[in-house]
């Protein structure tokens, strides 16, 4: 037996009249018109640095739009489509999304991408206070509130941050929100797969969506990474909101015309330009999204209704496309500005394609499915087969040629969860298939069942784990997190990553906005700052000599005491006090200390250190540059 929607509307779903189809036509073109006037004067009247400055309001905006318009059209199709699945599906979808939830809790709540997932918390901080998507270099955050003293615009899209500030005004900045908005999003993407394949207008094997929503929630990387605060998850999320936004557009369609309804398609223009603000990659969602709706009804090709909702989708996306131009000279962390190209395809290939075969973060068992999903589809639906390779094809694919793509490089196994959607459609329309295939024969069917499930548990086995990747500098942020704990109010920070101390509720800024008047005008700084102003001896620090010399040459300077101080392995991490007696009397007034007073202690800094002092007369060492702005893997 199989299950599937039927190529008609329900009764309830009455079409707008057509007054409401010329206001849509007029607000498409007209929404479009005037983002192509406005990205034209941008693109052409300022410079890279001035159209990044923009980007950090206009992108913002843009969610906004997307937001508005999403909610708004959700709102008009909410009844309808609350009728259309029933109570029987509602349920279902709630109960998937609660066992997904508490499935991510296999996984630790950790970070793993450093110091990545602080900067998305941090802009998303920024974004809350002050609207703009920013990255504060140099910020007071008090009482929790922030003033940024000076910011730069990030290259990645800010459609991560932008979710982690709405959060943040309800609940306060926290790491805590932070993981739980992933945790959440990620078992919301769950009822949503599920909701999907529901309402898709093609006939599925029975059983599919339930499938497909599992194979999802128990994919061992998909589990691994909503424990964290990465893009990855919320990145899939978008991506499946779109693939829902298109089952209901195809559904929604005048059966006798093939003409959409203007309320799925404003949805489906939201939803498909919201999820471009979460990774670049993320606008092929544009030709998967045609690929479906062509494969659901060939007539969508004329369809005025669905051509309208590509004006309004990419004036909605613009801002985000005017912001990856303004940021389009970053090397993303190739050094030779390579980014892209055939020359990894081999190794890449070796890696990404290995992870369906090698059982190592993937199981077997779901590489058998999908395999039988293809051939289900190859068989039954070929246009279907099409949009759903290409899904997969596109979000899998398009890593393969990018320099830091492959699993293997660091923490890039995270670009896994991209296509993990894709690949559970496959999986479950592979298994419900199998099911109906072997459902006659019990011993079989429990045969091949148990192998399966065996299959899939043995590659769940590194999601319990922490891993090594990065553990020194997980080391880093639990040593942040201690210290900043301690520390008095009215502190500052100096750290080559002050996003760690803002979202910890810390004053904190680069080295090169506040050397200047450490070394000239400290007494200053004290009074601005009266709980003291401290040298965070980082990870960044232990590893790259260039900043070790301009931090071991302030910490000499200062006669800086040791605050704290912790041992990860191959690197030592510390807080130093810098205004100490000896520095208020040499760098700007004498001491008044307002809390502890700290015992100068030479003979322990310079232990940490662990480096000569430079002799006397030598120059000073060069503040740390501007453009030290985290870690080199996008």
């Amino acid at each position: 037996m199989e299950t599937g929607t039927q190529d008609t509307l329900p009764p309830h779903a009455a079409h707008p009249r057509r007054p409401s189809r010329a206001f849509w036509y007029a607000l498409c073109l007209a929404a479009f018109g005037a983002t192509m006037f406005w990205a034209q004067r941008i693109v052409t009247n300022h410079t890279p640095a001035e159209q990044r400055s923009l980007m950090a309001v206009a992108t913002v905006w843009g969610m906004h739009g997307c937001l508005v318009v999403g909610l708004a059209a959700l709102a008009g199709l909410a009844v309808p489509l609350a009728r259309l699945l029933g109570r029987k599906h509602l349920l279902i979808g709630a109960g998937l999304a609660v066992l997904a939830f508490f499935a991510c809790d296999l996984a630790p709540r950790t970070n793993r991408i450093f110091y990545d997932e602080h900067i998305y918390m941090q802009i998303g901080q920024t974004i809350a206070h002050t609207g703009r998507a920013e990255y504060a270099n140099y910020a007071r955050v008090e009482y929790g509130d922030m003033t940024v003293y000076d910011a730069w615009v990030n290259k990645q899209p800010n459609g991560h941050p932008y979710l982690f500030s709405w959060l943040y005004r309800l609940f306060g900045v926290s790491e805590a929100v932070s993981f739980a908005a992933v945790h959440v999003i990620t078992a919301l993407t769950v009822a949503a797969l599920y909701f999907a394949l529901v309402l898709a207008p093609w006939t599925l094997p029975a059983g599919t969506p339930v499938a497909a929503a599992l194979a999802f929630a128990f994919t061992p990387l998909v589990l691994w990474w909503s424990r964290t605060c990465a893009v990855e998850p919320t990145a899939a999320a978008t991506g499946v909101a779109t693939i829902f936004a298109v089952c209901v557009h195809a559904r929604w369609r005048d059966p006798a015309t093939g003409e959409g309804s203007p309320w799925s398609a404003a949805l489906l223009a939201a939803a498909a330009a919201f999820a471009c603000y979460f990774r670049p990659e993320s606008m092929l969602v544009y030709p998967v999204a045609a690929s479906l709706l062509w494969a659901a009804d060939r007539r969508f090709l004329e369809d005025r209704v669905t051509w309208a909702a590509l004006a309004l989708s990419s004036a909605l996306v613009t801002p985000n496309l005017v912001h990856l131009w303004s940021v389009h000279t970053e090397d993303w962390g190739a050094k030779d500005g390579n980014r892209f190209g055939v020359g990894f395809l081999m190794k890449n290939l070796e890696s990404n394609a290995g992870y369906f075969v090698q059982q190592k973060w993937f199981p077997l068992a779901g590489t058998v499915l999908a395999l039988a999903g293809v051939g289900w589809l190859l068989a039954r639906n070929r246009r279907l087969a099409l949009g759903a390779v290409l899904w997969f094809a596109l979000a899998w694919g398009i890593f393969v040629l990018f320099y830091a793509g492959g699993y293997y490089y660091g923490a890039s196994s995270r670009y896994a969860v991209i296509s993990a959607a894709p690949m559970a459609l496959l999986m479950g329309i592979g298994a419900a298939a199998a099911y109906g295939a072997l459902r006659r024969w019990p011993p079989a069917l429990g045969a091949v069942a148990v192998v399966l499930a065996l299959n899939w548990a043995a590659a769940m086995h590194f999601v319990p784990t922490l891993g090594r990747e990065s553990n020194e500098a997980r080391a880093d942020i639990a040593f942040a997190q201690e210290a900043a704990a301690k520390l008095p109010m009215g502190a500052l920070v100096i750290s080559t990553d002050p996003c760690i101390w803002n979202v910890l509720g810390r004053n904190s800024g680069q080295l090169f906005n506040v050397e200047g008047i450490v070394r000239n005008q400290l007494r200053e700084l004290v009074r601005q700052y009266p709980g003291g102003i401290y040298l965070h001896w980082d990870y960044w620090v232990n590893t790259e000599p260039d900043h070790a010399r301009v931090w071991h040459q302030l910490v000499l300077d200062t006669h800086a005491t040791v605050y704290m101080r912790y041992n990860a392995e191959a690197v030592q991490l510390a807080l130093f006090r810098l205004d100490t007696p000896y520095a208020l009397a040499a760098m700007g007034g004498t001491a008044q200390p307002e809390g502890p007073v700290f015992k100068v202690d030479d003979t322990a800094a310079e232990a940490l250190v662990d480096r000569p002092a430079e002799p006397a007369g030598a120059p000073a060492p060069a503040p740390l540059p501007a453009s030290r702005q985290g870690p080199t893997v996008p």
